[in-house]
């Protein structure tokens, strides 16, 4: 008879065969408890058990301690930080603090001392939907009481966050006829007046000045994220705050979610950038929903007061700018400067565009292009010469890219396999640098050397 009862009222009847061990954690709190309970112990401790399971087996369990404790009596050692559960169950009750006894007494004595002691001038009240006061319109399940420590504290979210939560409350009654305490409310009389707050609160937020407008180039692999500082009207910083942004330009694109750190600072991330040569502007956004996670009286404040309030998108700033490259082409002959200026004409041809701007100055280069073309005599040369009486030479490029701030060779390549042919070597040489075959080659090796400055 008894293990029947303890499999009904646990609710495992389904995994009866099922090995203990095997049981989720809530399962087996619950088998535990109604093991224990359909033992008839003299004492029985119960620690923490309504943590675990739905709403109707916490309603078995203390239903059941109440027939052990009342009906039957016996004694129920019950420990729990479930205040609502203490007061139902309990006619007497101890508070302890790090294993040392503080309070022995009545329940609501002992609970009292608790809430002075490890919630300060926080209160807070629940009640069942049958036991709550009010009418068939509107019952009061949940109060709290605070004395405003987040506004004390600047803490602007928190703030933001419980307003939101009391308009979420009220949000079923707007049709009926609610005042509010003046004296107790700060002057808020009405739920108009709450949202006002909230907007004016939300309308407190603005971009500290740049000092500097950062800058974006076009078509890079890998973009750093570009930092903006967020502040309220008092200089305070806008501290661990998410919000929406949005690129005023097609162009642009960027991650549609970032936050502000403990310093009000924010990244916001820039996947790609086409082409544009100007300023261009991101939107910002408070991210209510995010800010309400899963609070469900929040969220569904946060539908219905979009239609209350209005606030404009802040406004951050970044300059997309050209990518400058400079060329430092040498050309040579056996030695001397050919003066041809054929390789350094033909690597500006193929990087001129609206993305890039080819500048003289190394010291303001993005990127450097190095060329270093030589010739020398082929080793095929000599029979030439004695079958032909011409001469061979052969022309090799050393190509290299280097990051214009660091210095640092970011590619590097070789073109060879090309050559020239005339009477003597040094017009062979010169023969070697109009060869068809030598465009071929370079326009491939300067294919993989554009990769590395831009991504299409």
């Amino acid at each position: 008879r008894k293990f029947d009862e303890i499999v009904d009222f646990a609710g495992v009847e389904r995994y009866i065969d099922t090995p203990v061990k095997r049981y989720s954690s809530g399962m087996y709190v619950r088998l535990a408890f109604a093991v224990a309970a359909h033992l008839e112990p003299e004492i029985l401790i119960v620690d923490e058990v309504l943590a675990v399971g739905d709403a109707e087996f916490q309603k078995k369990a203390l239903g059941k301690m109440k027939d052990v404790s009342g009906k039957e009596g016996r004694t129920v050692l019950f420990v729990s930080h479930n205040m609502e559960a203490v007061q139902n169950l309990c006619s007497k009750a101890i508070l302890l603090r790090n294993g040392t006894i503080v309070d022995y007494s009545n329940t609501s004595d002992v609970i009292k001392t608790y809430n002075n002691l490890f919630l300060g001038s926080r209160h807070e009240v629940s009640y069942a939907f049958n036991e709550a006061p009010g009418n068939e319109k509107l019952k009061l399940l949940l109060a709290k009481v605070s004395n405003n420590t987040d506004e004390k504290n600047k803490d602007f979210s928190s703030s933001l966050k419980k307003r939101i939560q009391a308009f979420g409350v009220l949000t079923p009654y707007l049709s009926e006829e609610i005042n509010f305490e003046v004296s107790q409310s700060k002057g808020i009389k009405n739920i108009f007046d709450l949202t006002g707050l909230i907007q004016n609160q939300l309308q407190s937020i603005s971009v500290a000045n740049q000092k500097i407008v950062q800058v974006l180039k076009p078509y890079q692999q890998v973009y750093a994220p570009l930092v903006y500082r967020l502040e309220l009207n008092s200089k305070m910083p806008l501290q661990n705050f998410p919000l929406l942004v949005s690129s005023d330009e097609e162009k642009i694109s960027v991650n549609e979610k970032t936050a502000t750190n403990s310093s009000g600072e924010l990244q916001l991330k820039v996947n790609t950038v086409e082409p544009l040569n100007q300023y261009v502007s991101f939107s910002l956004s408070p991210d209510i929903i995010t800010l309400m996670g899963t609070d469900s009286i929040g969220s569904i404040g946060v539908r219905l007061l979009k239609q209350f309030i209005q606030t404009s998108s802040l406004k951050v700033q970044a300059n997309v700018t050209r990518i400058n490259i400079y060329v430092n082409s040498k050309e040579q002959n056996f030695g001397n400067p050919t003066r041809l200026n054929a390789i350094e004409g033909f690597i500006k041809q193929k990087f001129i565009g609206q993305e890039i701007n080819i500048i003289d100055k190394p010291t303001d280069a993005d990127f450097i292009i190095e060329s270093l073309a030589e010739t020398k005599q082929d080793l095929s040369s000599d029979i030439l010469s004695q079958t032909f009486n011409i001469k061979l030479a052969s022309l090799s490029i050393n190509l290299q890219l280097k990051n214009g701030q660091s210095g640092n060779v970011l590619y590097s390549s070789l073109v060879s396999d090309i050559y020239g042919y005339a009477n003597s070597l040094e017009n062979a040489g010169i023969n070697s640098y109009a060869s068809p075959k030598l465009n071929a080659k370079l326009a491939e090796a300067l294919f993989f050397l554009k990769r590395k400055i831009l991504v299409y």
